[in-house]
Protein backbone atom coordinates (compact mmCIF):
# COMPACT_ATOMS: atom_id res chain seq x y z
CA UNK A 1 0.00 0.00 0.00
CA UNK A 2 1.15 3.51 -0.80
CA UNK A 3 0.41 6.44 1.51
CA UNK A 4 0.61 9.91 0.00
CA UNK A 5 0.98 12.80 2.43
CA UNK A 6 0.66 16.53 2.01
CA UNK A 7 2.80 18.45 4.52
CA UNK A 8 1.24 21.71 5.76
CA UNK A 9 -1.88 21.16 7.90
CA UNK A 10 -1.54 17.43 7.28
CA UNK A 11 1.59 16.32 9.15
CA UNK A 12 3.20 19.70 9.87
CA UNK A 13 1.76 22.68 11.74
CA UNK A 14 3.26 25.72 10.01
CA UNK A 15 0.45 28.13 10.90
CA UNK A 16 2.90 30.51 12.59
CA UNK A 17 4.30 31.24 9.11
CA UNK A 18 0.97 31.66 7.32
CA UNK A 19 -1.39 34.51 6.67
CA UNK A 20 -4.52 34.68 4.54
CA UNK A 21 -5.89 37.36 2.29
CA UNK A 22 -9.35 38.90 2.66
CA UNK A 23 -10.80 36.25 0.30
CA UNK A 24 -9.44 33.45 2.51
CA UNK A 25 -6.65 32.40 0.14
CA UNK A 26 -3.03 32.03 1.22
CA UNK A 27 -1.01 35.24 1.26
CA UNK A 28 1.81 33.84 -0.86
CA UNK A 29 4.06 36.89 -0.41
CA UNK A 30 3.82 36.52 3.39
CA UNK A 31 4.52 32.77 3.12
CA UNK A 32 7.62 33.33 0.96
CA UNK A 33 8.89 36.03 3.35
CA UNK A 34 8.45 33.67 6.31
CA UNK A 35 9.77 30.57 4.59
CA UNK A 36 13.19 30.81 6.22
CA UNK A 37 15.20 27.97 7.76
CA UNK A 38 14.84 29.56 11.21
CA UNK A 39 11.04 29.65 10.95
CA UNK A 40 10.82 26.18 9.38
CA UNK A 41 12.51 24.82 12.53
CA UNK A 42 9.70 26.41 14.60
CA UNK A 43 7.12 24.24 12.82
CA UNK A 44 5.63 21.39 14.84
CA UNK A 45 4.17 17.97 14.08
CA UNK A 46 0.51 17.04 13.83
CA UNK A 47 -0.85 13.62 14.92
CA UNK A 48 -0.67 12.15 11.41
CA UNK A 49 3.13 12.32 11.62
CA UNK A 50 2.98 9.37 14.04
CA UNK A 51 0.83 7.44 11.54
CA UNK A 52 3.36 8.19 8.76
CA UNK A 53 6.23 6.83 10.87
CA UNK A 54 4.22 3.71 11.80
CA UNK A 55 3.28 3.04 8.17
CA UNK A 56 6.89 3.45 7.08
CA UNK A 57 8.03 1.06 9.84
CA UNK A 58 5.52 -1.55 8.56
CA UNK A 59 7.08 -1.32 5.08
CA UNK A 60 4.52 0.89 3.36
CA UNK A 61 5.61 3.15 0.55
CA UNK A 62 5.48 6.81 1.63
CA UNK A 63 5.14 9.60 -0.91
CA UNK A 64 5.02 13.31 -0.10
CA UNK A 65 2.97 15.43 -2.47
CA UNK A 66 3.20 19.05 -1.38
CA UNK A 67 2.56 22.45 -2.87
CA UNK A 68 5.60 23.72 -0.95
CA UNK A 69 8.76 24.68 -2.77
CA UNK A 70 11.06 22.39 -0.79
CA UNK A 71 14.39 23.67 0.41
CA UNK A 72 17.24 22.15 2.40
CA UNK A 73 15.70 23.11 5.78
CA UNK A 74 12.45 21.32 4.87
CA UNK A 75 14.28 18.08 4.14
CA UNK A 76 16.35 18.46 7.33
CA UNK A 77 13.16 19.04 9.37
CA UNK A 78 11.56 15.88 7.98
CA UNK A 79 14.69 13.79 8.60
CA UNK A 80 15.13 15.19 12.12
CA UNK A 81 11.58 14.09 12.98
CA UNK A 82 11.93 10.63 11.42
CA UNK A 83 9.56 11.42 8.56
CA UNK A 84 11.18 9.35 5.85
CA UNK A 85 9.64 9.29 2.40
CA UNK A 86 10.50 7.15 -0.59
CA UNK A 87 9.57 10.01 -2.92
CA UNK A 88 8.95 13.73 -2.45
CA UNK A 89 6.92 15.55 -5.07
CA UNK A 90 7.00 19.33 -4.61
CA UNK A 91 6.25 22.58 -6.36
CA UNK A 92 8.99 23.76 -8.72
CA UNK A 93 10.40 27.20 -7.88
CA UNK A 94 8.39 29.89 -9.68
CA UNK A 95 5.40 27.63 -10.42
CA UNK A 96 2.10 29.24 -9.41
CA UNK A 97 -0.24 26.46 -10.58
CA UNK A 98 -3.24 25.96 -8.30
CA UNK A 99 -2.68 23.24 -5.71
CA UNK A 100 -5.31 20.79 -7.05
CA UNK A 101 -3.93 20.93 -10.59
CA UNK A 102 -0.30 20.89 -9.46
CA UNK A 103 -0.83 17.77 -7.35
CA UNK A 104 -2.82 16.05 -10.11
CA UNK A 105 0.03 16.67 -12.56
CA UNK A 106 2.74 15.60 -10.13
CA UNK A 107 0.96 12.36 -9.20
CA UNK A 108 0.19 11.46 -12.82
CA UNK A 109 3.85 12.03 -13.75
CA UNK A 110 4.93 9.96 -10.73
CA UNK A 111 2.68 7.09 -11.89
CA UNK A 112 3.97 7.26 -15.49
CA UNK A 113 7.61 7.31 -14.36
CA UNK A 114 6.99 4.11 -12.37
CA UNK A 115 5.15 2.36 -15.17
CA UNK A 116 1.80 2.56 -13.35
CA UNK A 117 -1.48 3.45 -14.94
CA UNK A 118 -3.50 6.11 -13.15
CA UNK A 119 -6.07 3.42 -12.28
CA UNK A 120 -3.37 1.23 -10.72
CA UNK A 121 -1.96 4.14 -8.70
CA UNK A 122 -5.46 4.92 -7.43
CA UNK A 123 -6.13 1.29 -6.53
CA UNK A 124 -2.92 0.97 -4.51
CA UNK A 125 -2.77 4.38 -2.79
CA UNK A 126 -4.51 6.61 -0.30
CA UNK A 127 -3.75 10.28 0.18
CA UNK A 128 -4.10 12.65 3.12
CA UNK A 129 -4.54 16.36 2.36
CA UNK A 130 -6.16 19.36 4.03
CA UNK A 131 -7.03 21.34 0.90
CA UNK A 132 -10.70 20.96 -0.06
CA UNK A 133 -10.03 21.58 -3.77
CA UNK A 134 -7.34 18.87 -3.81
CA UNK A 135 -9.58 16.43 -1.95
CA UNK A 136 -12.58 17.06 -4.22
CA UNK A 137 -10.63 16.96 -7.47
CA UNK A 138 -8.49 13.90 -6.81
CA UNK A 139 -11.41 11.95 -5.33
CA UNK A 140 -13.31 12.74 -8.55
CA UNK A 141 -10.35 11.27 -10.48
CA UNK A 142 -10.51 7.97 -8.58
CA UNK A 143 -7.84 8.51 -5.92
CA UNK A 144 -9.02 8.07 -2.34
CA UNK A 145 -8.12 11.29 -0.52
CA UNK A 146 -8.92 11.75 3.15
CA UNK A 147 -9.38 15.10 4.87
CA UNK A 148 -6.26 15.48 7.03
CA UNK A 149 -7.93 17.97 9.37
CA UNK A 150 -10.57 15.39 10.28
CA UNK A 151 -7.99 12.59 10.51
CA UNK A 152 -5.76 14.63 12.82
CA UNK A 153 -8.72 15.21 15.14
CA UNK A 154 -9.56 11.49 15.08
CA UNK A 155 -6.03 10.23 15.84
CA UNK A 156 -5.08 12.96 18.33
Amino acid sequence: MRFIYDLDHTVINSTHRQSTLADGSLDLAHWIENNTPEKIWLDSLLPLAKEWRAQYARGAEIVVCTARVMQEADYAFLNHHGLIAHTILSRPMGDSTGDWLLKDKMLRRYARERGLSWARLCATSVMMDDNASVITHLNSQGLTVYDAVELNRAVA
